[in-house]
């Protein structure tokens, strides 16, 4: 692959990263003041789609940043050029099918015109547009780009090294700036290192155990930040919102490593 096509690559990618980050402030911003009572969208069952595709846009997009930043840094990480491509056209997916529901709902329950009414229909129309843009830069800048097969044994502990290019890379930009024991650290770090002390969950040897854990993480990091809306009236109600978060997040998590961990790269192809 030469350095033309991993350019391209970078910079569709990133300009797709970017629309999942934007994705992610139109759909969080607009749960709130002054939008909260005349969003249509913020209600289930369009919430729910929302929820769950802001984590998936978001994170995929990460990763699949950082895979792009690995790779136009290391030429030798091209058997990943298609997983970059699957990451983005998943990111486009989340992206889609989330305001797709955001326009339906705005069809089945349309609230009187208003001026915060007009903002919310405008955030929409642009965050589409951008979608399109995004969907047209990537057919074109892909086109014409031969991607190899990726490797069929890569782990979670991968995809830990991937984003670890997130830092190794600024921090050898800066290298001149800053001490060099910290630089040589950052680029001698990888996930066997971090799990070095924590065999039972390496990500490399025990990839299902550690997607488990993540998504018990993240549903108690997300149950948590439900408190920050005000308290249930009482503890049993409490235990039992934190219970369909942790579930849900738990089973969401390993319901999606099943299913997009091996044509992600996060998962080995024969591992069932």
């Amino acid at each position: 692959m030469n350095t033309q096509a991993i350019r391209r690559i970078h910079s569709v990618t990133a300009f797709i990263t970017l629309a999942a980050v934007v994705f992610y402030l139109f759909f969080q911003i607009n749960k709130g003041e002054p939008f909260r009572d005349i969003n249509p969208f913020a209600v289930d069952p369009y919430d729910a789609v929302g929820s769950f595709a802001i984590q998936i846009a978001l994170l995929i997009g990460i990763l699949t940043y950082a895979r792009a930043l690995r790779l136009r840094d290391a030429p030798s990480q091209a058997p990943k050029a298609r997983l970059i491509l699957r990451g983005n056209l998943l990111v486009m997916l989340a992206i889609l099918v989330t305001l797709s529901a955001d326009a339906v709902a705005e069809v089945v329950s349309p609230l009187p015109a208003s001026y915060w009414g007009n903002v919310l229909r405008a955030e929409l129309a642009l965050v589409f547009a951008l979608a399109a843009a995004c969907i047209i830069a990537l057919a074109v800048f892909f086109a014409g780009v031969k991607t190899p097969a990726p490797p069929r044994d890569l782990t979670p502990a991968d995809g830990i090294d991937d984003l670890w290019t997130l830092v190794r890379v600024p921090v050898t930009w800066a290298s001149a700036f800053l001490p060099s024991g910290f630089v040589a650290w950052v680029r001698g770090f990888n996930s066997d290192r971090l799990f070095r002390r924590l065999r039972w969950l390496n990500p490399r040897t025990h990839p299902w155990r550690f997607a488990g854990a993540l998504g018990l993480l993240v549903g108690v990091a997300l149950a948590s930040a439900q408190l920050q809306e005000g308290l249930p009236a009482n503890l049993r109600l409490a235990l039992l919102v934190a219970g369909i978060f942790i579930g849900a997040e738990f089973g969401a998590t390993l319901l999606g490593y099943a299913v997009l961990g091996a044509y992600l790269g996060l998962r080995p192809a024969d591992n069932k």
